[in-house]
């Protein structure tokens, strides 16, 4: 085995080992609540992604995406959602960004002088047996926010995060 060949396996391996995913223990029994991610179209290329970033300090499995549609330029999006233990608080970090369906999209607002809008900062609540809650937000070149509310009430939930805390 070459050595080069050696130093990838090694770095692939100690790299994907840094992450750490959060799940509900599997030998949890008790009430959940549901954490929904929700994304708007902005462009046939781009869109900005409303996403729960981490559940105490750990990343979610399945998070939100923009992905090139029939292989080309265009988005499709993608949303998800996963449960939490309920009744007992729990700290997540929410993030609104922008996404793109290719580089070329992005280089190409680079280009045009446009920054890309970001929010993002940590919310601690106690979740609601049954309860579904959705990350919201809104992105904009003066000021970017993301939030957490009831799904059906549309009530807010915590504080509303404006840039970055």
């Amino acid at each position: 085995m070459s050595s080069n060949l050696l130093f990838t396996l090694i770095a692939v391996g100690m790299l994907s080992s840094c992450v750490s995913y959060y799940e509900i223990p599997k030998n949890y029994s008790g009430p959940t609540a549901t954490l929904k991610d929700s994304s708007i179209a902005t462009h046939f290329a781009k869109a900005a992604v409303f996403k729960v970033a981490e559940i105490e300090g750990k990343t979610p499995k399945s998070s939100p995406m923009a992905t090139p549609y029939g292989g080309g330029m265009g988005v499709t999006l993608r949303e998800s959602s996963r449960p939490v233990p309920a009744g007992k608080p729990i700290t997540i970090s929410l993030s609104a960004g922008d996404s793109y369906a290719a580089d070329g999209a992005q280089l190409a607002d680079k280009l045009m002088g446009r920054q890309n809008a970001y929010a993002s900062g940590n919310l601690t609540f106690t979740p609601k047996a049954g309860q579904s809650y959705r990350v919201k937000g809104t992105l904009a070149k003066e000021v970017s926010s993301v939030w957490l509310e009831e799904d059906g009430s549309g009530a807010l939930v915590g504080k509303k995060i404006v840039g970055e805390e």
